[in-house]
Parts: C-alpha cells; sequence; structure tokens
C-alpha cells in the first residue's frame, strides 16, 4: 500500500497499491465501493481535489488519472507532452493540478477541464516533493539536483531558489499561515525558509540520519520531523528551539501525522507498530499493533474521529480514536485480486468478489473459509455490506 488520502469531507478513503489498483472505501462501514482499473502497472499516489469533486491517481505508467469519487467514473487522462508523469498534487483551491514528470519537469493543469496550462522549466531529472503555499499561489518543488524551488502558479516564473541542502531533499510542507515552508533532507537538517525571500531562518540539527517526513501542526506552532534514524522531534518553529524527542521506535520511521485538533501526533516506521504521542509534552499515549509489515502512510480523517495506516503487508487499517484514552481499531481493509474483504476485531466481516483462499479464520494450525465456522461461533458472522462496524 502507498500514501493514500481521505476525501475533504471523511467519508471516502483512496488508496493506492502495487496490485496496479485505486480503491475508494467508504470510511464508516468499511465498503470497497470502487475500484479504479486502467494504470495496469503500480499505482504510487492519490490526491483529492479541494472540494472533494475530483480524484487524480498517478502510477508508474506515465499517465494521471481523473475519476469521479462519488461513481468511479474515468473523467480524463493527462499525458505528459513528452515524458512520463509520475505524480499528482492539487493546488489549495480549485481544482489546479500539478504534475511531476520523469524528466525533472512539472506540468500545470485545470484539472475540471484538463486543459494544460504551462510547464515549469525545473532543469533537473526528478522531482522528488512537491506542496503548495496555503494561499495556492505558489508550487514548491523538491528537485534532483537538491534544491527547492517555488514557482508563482499564474506565471509559471521562478520566485526563489532554496539551494543550501546537502542531500536529497523528501518532504516539504507549508507553515498554515504560509509564513514559513519547511524542509526534511537526507542529510539529516529539517530546515526552515521564508517562502516571499527564500531566507534560511532556521537549520535544526539534532537527527542523525535522513528526513523523510516534516509536518506542521494545525496552529502552526509546532513542527514534527521523522527520520531513518527512528525518532520524530518536535520543534518550535518560531525560535528553532528543540521541544521533545520521540524515542520509542525501534527502527526507520516514514510518516507522521497531526491530528486535526493538534492534540495528538501519530508516528510509523519499520518496527510495524503505530504510536500515537501527546506533542506538547511528547509524552506516549497509545501502541497500535496489528500490521505485519513496516508502514509507510499514516493520515487523520479531516473530522479527527479516524486514523488510516497502511504499508507493505497490503492493509489498510482503521482506527478509532473519538475516545483519546482508549483507541481501538475499528477495521482492517483488504484488497484483493478479484474482490476485496473488511474485518472487524471481534470476528464480524464483509467481502464481496472471489475472496477464495485470501484470507480465512485460523484456530490453532487448522484454517477455514469465511462463513464455515458462523454456525459454531457467535462472534464471527458475516455483515450486510453497507453495515457499519
Amino acid at each position: 500500500m502507498w500514501p493514500f488520502a481521505f476525501r475533504p469531507d471523511g467519508a471516502q478513503l483512496a488508496t493506492s497499491s502495487n496490485d496496479g489498483t485505486a480503491r475508494l472505501w467508504d470510511a464508516e462501514t468499511g465498503q470497497c465501493r470502487v475500484v479504479l482499473r486502467g494504470h495496469g502497472r503500480r499505482v504510487t499516489g492519490v490526491a483529492f481535489s479541494p472540494d472533494g469533486g475530483l480524484l487524480a491517481s498517478s502510477g508508474n505508467d506515465g499517465l494521471v488519472r481523473l475519476w469521479d469519487p462519488r461513481s468511479g467514473r474515468m473523467i480524463r487522462e493527462l499525458r505528459g507532452v513528452a515524458d512520463n508523469l509520475t505524480s499528482a498534487a492539487f493546488n489549495t483551491r480549485d481544482s489546479q493540478l500539478a504534475t511531476a514528470t520523469n524528466d525533472g519537469g512539472v506540468h500545470l493543469w485545470q484539472a475540471g477541464t484538463g486543459t494544460f496550462e504551462r510547464e515549469l522549466n525545473v532543469e533537473t531529472d526528478h522531482v522528488w516533493a512537491q506542496a503548495f503555499a496555503p494561499s495556492g499561489d505558489v508550487l514548491a518543488t523538491a528537485n534532483d539536483d537538491d534544491s527547492v524551488r517555488l514557482w508563482y502558479w499564474t506565471t509559471g516564473r521562478e520566485t526563489v531558489n532554496l539551494a543550501d541542502h546537502r542531500g536529497r531533499v523528501r518532504s516539504i510542507d507549508f507553515q498554515p499561515g504560509g509564513a514559513l515552508v519547511a524542509t526534511g533532507c537526507d542529510d539529516g537538517v529539517v530546515r526552515l525558509w521564508s517562502p516571499r525571500t527564500g531566507e534560511l531562518t532556521a537549520a535544526l540539527r539534532g537527527h542523525g540520519d535522513r528526513v523523510y517526513q516534516v509536518s506542521f501542526s494545525p496552529s502552526g506552532e509546532k513542527l514534527a520531523s521523522a527520520s531513518n534514524d527512528g525518532t520524530v522531534r518536535l520543534w518550535d518553529p518560531s525560535t528553532g528551539d528543540l521541544l521533545h524527542t520521540l524515542t520509542e521506535h525501534g527502527g526507520r520511521l516514514w510518516t507522521t501525522a497531526f491530528h486535526p485538533s493538534g492534540a495528538m501526533l501519530a508516528s510509523a516506521g519499520d518496527d510495524m507498530v503505530v504510536r500515537l504521542w501527546n506533542p506538547s509534552n511528547g509524552r506516549l499515549l497509545h501502541t497500535l499493533t496489528g500490521h505485519t509489515r513496516r508502514v509507510w502512510s499514516a493520515a487523520f480523517s479531516p473530522d479527527g474521529s479516524l486514523l488510516a495506516t497502511a504499508g507493505d503487508d497490503g492493509a489498510i487499517i482503521l482506527w478509532d480514536v473519538t475516545n483519546r484514552a482508549a483507541p481501538a481499531r475499528r477495521a482492517t481493509l483488504l484488497g484483493l485480486a478479484e474482490g476485496w474483504a473488511a474485518l472487524a476485531p471481534d470476528g464480524r466481516y464483509k467481502w464481496e468478489g472471489n475472496a477464495t483462499a485470501e484470507f480465512w479464520y485460523a484456530v490453532g494450525m487448522c484454517r477455514f473459509e469465511p462463513g464455515e465456522l458462523d454456525a459454531y461461533l457467535p462472534e464471527v458472522h458475516r455483515l450486510p455490506l453497507d453495515a457499519p462496524f
């Protein structure tokens, strides 16, 4: 499972996978509503438009496809002028879309009509990350020459070049108010910049390995960085001071995400567990187990009631975090080759399509097909597809 996205209203979760599909799941029932086929090869990213009316998917076939997330209908394909498209990001306003190409270029589109507007002449071999400023008028790209460049959307003009990196930049995040932009780099340094002048305002040192994600809190008063050194560090972006170092993980970290309230932080990586923290004091709140391989992605739903996590085991786990004192697994979502399945921890399940030999109930060393034990174990039973978990 690769990075995924909640629809802005929180009703759907879009996922991307090595199996060549993107899937749309109902966040309340765990039902897979639509399987989006067409890429044919690995799908590496999905993104919703701000109003939730469009879904963009990108993959290894060099195309970006736009879908209606409610019906699953493909609206159009976007093709690079001469090169393959590798990723897509929606602007924070309207339906403007930026797509990166495999030769280091960035194409700007009007997603609603599929109109190609212009190409940004980045002039590097690859774009590793991109992010829009909160105002929507500036796009930041992390480039193969270890720079981060900021561009005006309306003119395609480069405004500043943040070139003082000593390695590849893996992540970019704008402060919610737009006063700062943070970059996470392979040299282990988190840098804060003025997007208006390009001035380096702070170099936050402490990580011992590459920084894979930087994320501002919703208020912009804290910055979290997740690193391959196995730690998450919390910083005060106004002073550059290190607030807390979160050290309970065992292995590289790939993702960190703030709860919409800012009162909780999730982190995950190679040790297969998801940890929840109090960002105010750095205290570990909960350790969530369930994944069987590394965890790549974590995201809270917009209303803060759910946390979704996914990784190399091919499963999406939805955690109910409504009760912050006792978060619990609500459902595990599995995209199967010819269908899908959703499982609850107490034995309830639902599935559709051909699930033979794809999942089963186990007692000791004996395996039982779905439904085979329903008559004998009252807690194990199949739910209607539209029933909530």
